[in-house]
């Protein structure tokens, strides 16, 4: 399995655009990795969301879309369901897709989703219904995309609808991904130990770095989630930890957040970081 983060910010990214805080003035000058796009994810050949900043990612990342043809969505907020991109996948003239096992886009995700990209769909006259299956998608009911396996899990986020977490299985190794999202739910805690899941790499939100937590984790509930991944005996003394989806919020710049977490074993990704397992 091959994790590409290509965004791996917050909402506003890093630096915000508007923002005057000390950490975005210093980002602003220090740049290189220290700058961080809306957060996104290619599992092999599957999209984690997609990011309003997937056209610079992709020139930034080498990476082409042009035959990925499976979007995964884990809520609808703005910053991960670019339904621009999407209109653009669904129109004949924007997107040639020359393979024809290609050109349908299947869209999975919950009710939410499904309906910010109808609404946008509708007021577009150029985009073309048959390009798109949409596959409504509920917590603890696996699916299947290729050699990849898809459990989602129930998300503390964006709590007017169901967010969503996801184990990623390909038949060798397994990813937590749980990106845009405070502390697990106990139910989503009690799956992952009842089905007796190992992971291999955890991926967690650190959106809030040193502060408390809220609907995003810190480096405080990264470190609660990993002693209770152990004592579930649901991680191995070799399973990776990342944090991602960083912000500015806590007024740290990426290279001293990436110093403080190292000092618990936590990595820190960065835009275009590709993680093989």
């Amino acid at each position: 399995m091959e994790i590409r983060y290509l965004g791996t910010g917050g909402a506003e990214g890093f630096p915000s655009i508007f923002c005057q805080c000390e950490a975005c003035r210093k980002v602003r000058t220090l740049l290189g990795k220290n700058v961080k796009t809306r957060s996104c994810t290619l599992i092999d050949q599957v999209m984690i969301d997609l990011s309003p900043d997937i056209f610079s990612q992709c020139i930034n990342s080498h990476v082409d879309l042009s035959e990925v043809n499976h979007l995964v969505f884990t809520h609808s907020h703005s910053d991960h369901l670019n339904t621009t991109e999407i209109c653009f996948r669904l129109r004949e003239m924007a997107s040639v897709i020359q393979k024809k096992d290609k050109k349908v886009m299947e869209i999975y995700g919950n009710d939410a989703v499904r309906d910010g990209i109808m609404e946008i769909i509708a007021k577009d006259p150029h985009v073309d219904l048959t390009r798109m299956r949409f596959h409504r998608i509920q917590k603890f009911e696996p699916f299947r995309i290729g050699h990849l396996k898809f459990t989602p899990l129930k998300a503390y986020h964006k709590l007017d609808e169901e967010a969503l977490i996801f184990v990623i299985e390909d038949g060798r190794s397994t990813l937590l991904y749980a990106n845009d999202t405070g502390a697990l739910p106990e139910e989503t805690l009690d799956f992952i130990e009842q089905q007796n899941i190992k992971f291999d790499v955890v991926s967690m939100d650190t959106s809030r770095g040193i502060l408390d937590g809220d609907t995003h984790m810190g480096i405080r509930e990264n470190v609660e989630l990993r002693e209770k991944l152990r004592r579930m005996h649901a991680v191995t003394p070799d399973t990776e930890y990342y944090l991602n989806h960083y912000s500015h919020m806590c007024g740290m710049i990426p290279q001293e957040y990436e110093r403080l977490v190292g000092q618990e074993g936590f990595l820190l990704t960065y835009d275009g970081l590709s993680v093989t397992v």
